[in-house]
């Protein structure tokens, strides 16, 4: 459910951590933040005693605060390191058992998963837990649900592994939390990070208040994502939401640049570049998928928008 004010994320950054999982974990907040236009998520950092702490590779960050001042209500997400240089922290482990109950949620990433564990908080929790030897760890943890998963969400625990899972996690998080669109609307914004293409080729996509403010176009949207094999026409569109063509075409062109026809196109065609990374399908049967007539439509299409042939986007992945 949606939440109606800000909420509090601490990072608690622990000596050695890991900065590629904490820096992936905190840029779908942020960028949650910059697509709704208010501030959703306010994200804190915090180190055992409030001192700036070393990364693995031995670059100093600064905190906010010492943990002891930590947020009440706020979620925790503890950032740890490699399992080759994790620590373990005794007096981390008491006083996580002691306050705990003062977070709404807790999180681990990396060896923070490990440092949840260790305090006896992912009883009964499904987890993934950053660790050599996976069997040792289910031996050592017997009432943990250890999952080969990258990452876990269960109730109040959340926990990956390390890399960009942290990313992955935190948009299903998100999703959950400001619902499904919002959600969507991350895995696509870093979809397109990651694929890369110039700013021509990425469609504009609305904000939650957007969404809110324009219901119209916001179904006009949903239907476009809902029927890609089978595309229907504007007159379609705007029959189904119970406008006309023309105030549907104003609607396009204001709020998102362009025109129901090249919107439609590209959604379909982002699809398409979706499941090009799928290597188990064909590209004719992608086509298909598409709303393609046929793998040469497709192809057309596709290098007129991204400037490469689908055999090429392929290749290039």
């Amino acid at each position: 459910m949606r939440s109606n004010s800000p909420i509090t994320v601490s990072f608690l950054l622990l000596p050695g951590f890991s900065s590629l999982p904490m820096s992936s974990a905190v840029e779908p907040l942020l960028v949650c933040n910059r697509l709704e236009g208010e501030e959703r998520y306010r994200v804190e950092y915090l180190s055992l005693d409030g001192q700036p702490v070393a990364t693995t590779g031995g670059l100093s960050c600064t905190v906010n605060k010492p943990l002891a001042d930590y947020a009440p209500e706020s979620i925790l997400m503890i950032c740890g390191c490699s399992p080759a240089d994790h620590t373990s922290e005794q007096s981390l482990t008491d006083w996580l058992k002691k306050h705990h109950r003062n977070f709404s949620a807790l999180g681990g990433i990396s060896s923070g998963g490990y440092v949840l564990a260790e305090a006896g908080l992912l009883k009964g929790k499904k987890a993934s837990i950053h660790w050599w030897g996976g069997q040792q760890l289910i031996e050592q943890f017997a009432d943990v649900n250890v999952s080969n998963d990258v990452f876990s969400l269960d109730s109040d625990r959340f926990t990956c592994k390390g890399g960009t899972a942290a990313l992955d996690m935190m948009v299903m998080l998100i999703g959950r939390q400001q619902g499904a669109d919002m959600g969507e609307a991350l895995a696509q914004y870093f979809v397109r990070e990651r694929v890369g293409g110039d700013e021509s080729s990425q469609r504009k996509l609305l904000s939650a208040s957007e969404r809110d403010e324009q219901p119209k176009l916001a179904e006009a949207i949903d239907l476009m994502e809902a029927n890609i094999e089978e595309p229907l026409t504007a007159d379609d569109i705007a029959h189904h939401v119970a406008i006309s063509r023309r105030q549907l075409e104003r609607l396009y062109k204001k709020y998102l640049g362009s025109v129901p026809s090249k919107y439609y196109l590209q959604i379909r065609l982002d699809y398409g570049r979706s499941l090009l990374h799928n290597r188990s399908a064909s590209i004719a049967d992608i086509a298909l998928r598409c709303g393609f007539s046929s793998g040469a439509h497709f192809s057309t299409a596709y290098r007129n928008l991204y400037g490469l042939t689908p055999s090429e986007e392929r290749a290039r992945g």
